[in-house]
């Protein structure tokens, strides 16, 4: 693995524990962190509220290279890896929610609750 890859790989890291310990201070219930599944990771599981939060973590600069790093593919890739683990906890009829943290963009993570949304729970 080449320097620059190990560098972002450890910053990524860095960034879902900051923005674990951050979700946890308000008030949620971690259920996982970089989860496989066959769809593809989940940086962080948690629930709060009855709620299944999807959080994905980005570590930028800005709030908006953030939040356009999130594409309609790994929106959807998101949603089924959520779906999947759902059904894996038996927690299918729990509302699934998406959330965006932004590591780095200023003091404090940033926190998105509900970046988007996929028709398909509806």
């Amino acid at each position: 693995m080449r320097r620059d890859r190990r560098a972002a790989e450890r910053r990524g890291r860095a960034s879902e524990l900051i923005a674990m310990v951050w979700l946890m201070l308000k008030g949620y219930r971690i259920l996982g962190r970089r989860l496989r599944t066959p769809h593809g990771e989940v940086d962080l599981a948690a629930l709060k509220g009855g709620v299944l939060v999807i959080v994905e973590v980005k570590a930028r600069r800005t709030a908006l290279a953030g939040s356009e790093a999130i594409g309609p593919h790994q929106q959807g890739r998101l949603t089924n890896a959520a779906l999947y683990l759902a059904r894996r906890w038996r927690l299918d009829g729990a509302r699934l929610r998406f959330d965006l943290m932004v590591v780095g963009a200023g003091p404090l993570p940033l926190h998105w609750r509900g970046a988007w949304f996929d028709d398909r729970l509806r």
